[in-house]
């Protein structure tokens, strides 16, 4: 497969490259200033990955990526994405530019046989309960107002462009493991309970809405099944565990993993304050898919992922 990934760098896009077969032809496009990317590659001898230093808002960018590597693709895993849903609402016009205008610029210089495009679970933002791809949809979140704007350039393209000629809109619900930020809820668990074997945490809100908690090496094995199932035609999927866990729950799961009973502080309100959930039945039974790796499991994989980070840290 000819495979184009955007956002490469980033949480999502390095644990696909480390995942996705070697027999792939891969271009993986990453932001210019991540001066670390082609270190990755090369520390994991990911020597069948060709890098492109690409700003996606920027037209000319693209443009010239596109001569480098070509326009013409068999698939594009678009991962590419602002991914600080504060930062949406701080400056939504940046919010905006990174997950929209740079898919445009993707969509207008390249054609795509099978687009995979990373939506978000945050488009059913304000609604309650069970949920699914028939829901209709009125985000007042920045974040999740662009991403729903994109879905509707993809879909939009596909129709008056003819590329992509095929589409996967995943509305995905989130995932954690190696590689996450480290402001990331997951990262900020492991590294409390398990590394610093302190049990006090801060839940920003009253720890009452929802978080949806799959493991990386998960979702990745959902991304090749859908990346290996052309839909035929443009389709939107919903990507999640559907567990319908709040984050006060995930907290004391997490801290009873590592033998601490959590000692909860909770501050401000949260900007993304989710009560609704998904049915992961309907996933499952297009691509036959289940998650096997449980949140314990996943917590236990993390924390041994940060000490290895830690020691090649301090031997340096």
């Amino acid at each position: 497969m000819r495979l184009l990934v955007t956002g490469s760098g980033g949480f999502l896009g390095r644990n696909a490259l480390l995942h996705l077969p070697t027999t792939w032809q891969i271009a993986a496009l990453h932001r210019p200033e991540d001066t670390s990317f082609r270190e990755f590659l090369q520390a994991q001898a990911l020597d069948h990955i060709t890098p492109i230093a690409c700003d996606l808002t920027d037209l000319s960018q693209v443009q010239q990526a596109a001569r480098e590597i070509g326009r013409d693709w068999e698939s594009c895993l678009y991962l590419a994405s602002n991914t600080s849903i504060p930062l949406s609402i701080q400056q939504p016009a940046f919010d905006l530019t990174t997950n929209t205008i740079g898919l445009i610029n993707v969509l207008e210089t390249c054609s795509f046989e099978h687009l995979v495009y990373f939506s978000s679970g945050a488009v059913y933002i304000g609604a309650s309960g069970l949920v699914g791809v028939d829901t209709p949809v009125t985000p007042t979140l920045p974040y999740a107002v662009s991403k729903l704007a994109s879905e509707h350039y993809v879909r939009a393209f596909a129709l008056h462009r003819g590329s992509p000629r095929q589409a996967t809109i995943v509305r995905f619900f989130g995932a954690f493991g190696p590689y996450e930020p480290s402001r990331k809820v997951y990262t900020k668990l492991v590294r409390r309970f398990a590394l610093e074997r302190n049990p006090s945490f801060t839940i920003t809100g009253d720890g009452g809405n929802y978080i949806d908690a799959m493991y990386i090496d998960d979702a990745i094995r959902a991304l090749q099944l859908i990346l290996q199932a052309p839909p035929g035609g443009v389709l939107t999927v919903d990507l999640g565990v559907g567990a319908g866990e709040t984050i006060k729950g995930l907290v004391m799961r997490a801290g009873h993993v590592f033998g601490l009973e959590p000692e909860l502080q909770y501050t401000g309100e949260s900007p993304e304050y989710i009560l609704y959930h998904i049915d992961p039945a309907l996933f499952a039974q297009r691509y036959n898919f289940w998650p096997e790796v449980s949140i314990e499991e996943g917590f236990q994989r993390l924390a041994a992922h940060l000490r290895e980070v830690d020691d090649r840290a301090s031997g340096e």
